[in-house]
């Protein structure tokens, strides 16, 4: 074989190995960024999903108004607050902040109910603020162990501990969870995200 000739072989064996090296480059990078350096990409939601979702097991419950529930709050989203001992502030706080939400989803409003449950009876304080709340479903002084168990999720807190957020779906799933400080804006593009996809509530 000439000199010229090998140049030749040895140039489209150099051209071959370039264009597999371009065709592996973005599988190479890939399972470098994923396995080495671990750079795993963020989930589409704010929020914390369950998975896998859980079906929640409701007890009966009466409404501070006298509505009864069996079976849970109906074929609607239900945004749920656990307070424990007490409202405070921050429970306060993210009531407001449910009731904007829900305020904000324009018309999917009537889709999203915002319930608490306290596991004692509301002070008088909690019970005037609660008076800016008229679609609010409250039930008080109630502290069902299999249902506080229902919500319990590795690594929180204990529920009612702090005032977080819980989204339970029209199936009533339990499946995707807020701390209790949160970025409302956020929380609000997740629910609106869901709504948008879903067919159901």
């Amino acid at each position: 074989m000439s000199e010229e000739e090998s140049n030749k072989l040895l140039w489209h064996r150099i051209k071959l190995l370039a264009l597999i090296g371009v065709f592996l480059a973005p599988f190479i990078g890939g399972w470098l960024a994923l396995y080495v350096f671990e750079l795993r990409p963020e989930s589409g939601n704010y929020g914390s999903l369950v998975q896998p979702v859980r079906k929640v097991d409701w007890p009966q419950f009466e409404a501070s108004d006298g509505r009864r529930f069996d079976g849970g709050f109906g074929r609607k989203w239900t945004f749920l607050l656990f307070s424990g001992e007490a409202c405070n502030d921050l429970c306060r706080n993210n009531l407001f902040y449910m009731r904007q939400i829900r305020t904000l989803l324009g018309r999917d409003t009537l889709r999203l109910q915002n319930v608490l449950i306290s596991a004692t009876p509301l002070d008088d304080k909690t019970r005037v603020y609660l008076g800016e709340f008229p679609n609010l479903i409250v039930i008080e002084n109630y502290r069902d162990e299999n249902l506080y168990r229902q919500f319990q999720l590795p690594g929180n807190e204990e529920v009612g501990a702090t005032p977080r957020m819980y989204l339970v779906d029209p199936d009533q799933n339990l499946m995707m969870h807020y701390p209790a400080e949160h970025d409302q804006d956020r929380v609000l593009e997740d629910i609106r995200k869901l709504l948008k996809l879903s067919q159901i509530g």
